[in-house]
């Protein structure tokens, strides 16, 4: 207990700093960065897996939070953007993995998976499922997470800097004046998410604790239940979600990187490049305001980037809904054919 306050406290300490420092994202990036900083120097972080559970179920709910009622009519309209960003995603997957097949000592299916634009949790699972080396496809995953929720936010700031982005009709903020502590309906909420996320977790469904916890909050809007939170809550979610990263960053990872280098420019360029021109396409074909079709084109982590949206005035609900799609289809989809692929090469 006394090493998870420790953890949780370093979590703060680096997401509160970079907040007050208006970093786009702060709060997740820096605890991101100081309990992998402290993962990779001491043995003081002890995330328990009970935490990885609660962190996915707060995420879950605060995306819910988020969705109006009016929005559930959006989902046919993103049918078309998700198809197209797989699509887009699976062709930058190939050539990712090709290259750092390429310049690498690392096997076919290997290369392939260190670039899967999946969960850093299940992806690593997966390549020990199949044989793959799970420890450089962890640190890899984790390189790809990071470019994501520290790079893609600039990149949004920076495209509405230029007046790119027009403004959403559903950029609302939800975040009112609430008792500090919150109100009942918000606790009842929180426990709603909680057994919604246990659910998903026990079914065995890819990203299944954050997606049922979300569809849990959904489910009591349907039902006129509507809650409201105060900015804590958001900032509750974005520390522990980034903490449960960073303690995924350990020593052995970090002396990983000298061998990975190359492979993780790879990654981390054309990632980035395959965001900005997914992004830019699905704006223009489909209308979407362009910094949320890029935070919903990365291929970060779904909570992370609908958590970072608010923060950047973009609204989180379309977001998480096409990272939801993304991640699932990438997860359950992409290494079967890689694996394939793979078996068929050797």
């Amino acid at each position: 207990m006394e090493n998870l306050l420790i953890t949780i406290a370093a979590a703060f300490l680096g997401g509160f700093l970079l907040q007050k420092l208006r970093v786009p994202g702060g709060m997740m990036l820096g605890s991101v960065l100081t309990v992998a900083l402290l993962n990779i120097n001491t043995s003081l972080v002890d995330i328990p897996p009970e935490f990885r559970f609660l962190a996915q179920c707060i995420a879950g709910a605060y995306i819910g939070m988020t969705v109006k009622r009016e929005n559930f009519g959006r989902l046919k309209d993103l049918v078309r953007p998700i198809l197209v960003l797989l699509g887009g995603l699976f062709a930058t997957n190939v050539l990712v993995g090709i290259l750092i097949y390429l310049v690498s000592p690392l096997d076919l299916l290997t290369s392939f998976l260190c670039g899967i634009p999946g969960g850093i949790s299940d992806t690593p699972l997966i390549a020990a499922d199949l044989g793959a080396d799970a420890t450089k496809v962890t640190v890899l995953q984790f390189v790809r997470l990071i470019s994501g929720i520290g790079m893609i936010p600039l990149l949004v700031k920076r495209e509405k800097g230029r007046g790119a982005s027009q403004p959403s009709g559903q950029q609302e903020l939800i975040e009112k004046k609430e008792p500090p502590f919150g109100t009942p309906k918000l606790w009842i909420s929180l426990a709603v998410a909680l057994l919604g996320g246990l659910l998903g977790k026990n079914l065995g469904i890819p990203a299944g604790t954050l997606l049922f916890a979300m569809i849990s909050i959904l489910l009591l809007k349907m039902l006129h239940v509507e809650v409201t939170f105060p900015i804590w809550f958001k900032r509750l979610a974005q520390l522990f979600s980034g903490a449960y990263i960073g303690s995924h960053f350990g020593y052995q990872d970090f002396l990983e990187l000298k061998f990975l280098l190359i492979p993780a420019l790879i990654l981390v360029g054309f990632n980035l490049l395959a965001c900005y021109l997914l992004g830019h396409y699905i704006s223009v074909k489909f209308a979407i305001p362009l910094s949320q079709a890029i935070l919903s084109s990365s291929p970060a982590g779904a909570s992370d980037m609908a958590l970072i949206a608010s923060d950047l005035g973009v609204s989180g609900s379309d977001v998480a809904m096409i990272q939801i799609a993304r991640l699932i289809g990438a997860i359950s989809i992409f290494p079967q054919i890689f694996n394939f692929v793979s078996q068929w090469f050797s």
